[in-house]
């Protein structure tokens, strides 16, 4: 009986901390660093290539442990370290006729998948591209596999994307008019989607993005990528809105379980308002890490940013201190019992 006393105190102990492991909790995360991004105007870089101008998504490799940074100016993916620092780029090919004269249109949101792979979006077109990086070269548009997801839409397509490890598939965020974030799984062999394609006005959302409480979705972030993370937490999901200037973190169902206001970044310095920096690109890496870019948080779109977030302590690593009281409750339940079982032997 005492055996099994102690066991029912250490599941209450259990179930205590899963219950508060069930969110991130955005708000308890700081600022540790604000780091400018290369741009042609401070940085070598090769021709037609913009490096990380008008920085619109990122995403981490966990293969390296580095940053990968995609603009708007379809000219580039760029390879930084975690403070900014250029480490390598590969162009993406001009080609003459096309909008922006660049073989990519409106490319907005990256996400790693692991070796070497990259997809990204062109925002008006909604088509997901697979890539292979290679440092030092460059690629046109039949060096990559196409997605179509969507019919072609003007400035307010598919703005961002993360692998999904839960699913084996992707998640979209569509930026307005309307608001989308839909999970689907790609066939870049055949060029399929399980919810899209080229004839789809728009594909079917998780839930009702109005949940959210954002004025757009910028792009998004599935904590699934966080191989450390276990239970409910690691289905959730972070969504950075840039006319809101916040961050969101949502279950799969559409519930906020925590926010983050990006005006808290700024300093009196600041020339332009957190919605005018337009944050529009998250990643995280495998310590719980946030980095976001701005297209120009420095002041014009010639100073792309980077801000770094840290949690409080690295997720996945230790219960945080509500969850530890939870846990020394249920011990303590179980001594009381256990003394009281003992007393009445004692006086029986």
């Amino acid at each position: 009986m005492k055996k099994l006393t102690f066991v029912a105190g250490c599941l209450l102990a259990i179930q205590a901390s899963a219950s508060f492991a069930a969110s991130i909790d955005l708000s308890s995360y700081s600022l540790v660093g604000r780091y400018d991004l290369p741009d042609p105007s401070k940085v070598a870089a090769p021709a037609n290539n913009l490096l990380a101008q008008e920085a619109s998504g990122i995403t981490y490799n966990w293969d390296t442990d580095t940053l990968f940074i995609i603009g708007d100016g379809s000219t580039s993916i760029t390879q930084v370290s975690k403070t900014g620092q250029l480490i390598d780029v590969m162009t993406l090919a001009q080609q003459a006729g096309n909008p922006q004269g660049t073989a990519f249109y409106d490319a907005e949101g990256i996400t790693y998948i692991g070796n070497g792979q990259f997809v990204f979006t062109e925002e008006r077109l909604r088509v997901a591209n697979l890539v292979t990086y290679a440092a030092g070269t460059t690629i046109g548009y039949s060096d990559a596999k196409h997605v179509k997801l969507g019919t072609t839409v003007g400035n307010v397509g598919l703005e961002g994307l993360t692998y999904d490890p839960k699913t084996g598939g992707y998640i979209f965020a569509k930026e307005i008019n309307p608001e989308g974030l839909f999970q689907t799984t790609l066939d870049f062999t055949n060029g399929t989607a399980s919810n899209g394609s080229a004839a789809t006005v728009n594909s079917v959302n998780l839930f009702d993005p109005a949940l959210l409480g954002v004025g757009d979705i910028a792009d998004v972030f599935a904590l699934s990528n966080l191989t450390n993370l276990i239970g409910a937490l690691s289905d959730n999901l972070v969504v950075v809105s840039q006319e809101s200037a916040r961050l969101v973190e949502t279950d799969r169902s559409g519930n906020v379980l925590s926010t983050f206001n990006l005006s808290t970044l700024l300093t009196g310095s600041d020339s332009l308002s957190a919605q005018d920096m337009q944050f529009e690109g998250i990643t995280m890496d495998r310590q719980g890490y946030i980095y976001l870019t701005t297209e120009n948080g420095g002041g014009d779109i010639t100073k792309p940013q980077m801000f770094v977030l840290a949690p409080r302590s690295p997720l996945g690593a230790v219960p945080e201190p509500a969850s530890w009281a939870m846990m020394i409750g249920g011990l303590a339940l179980t001594g009381a019992t256990l003394r009281r079982r003992q007393a009445r032997v004692r006086f029986a």
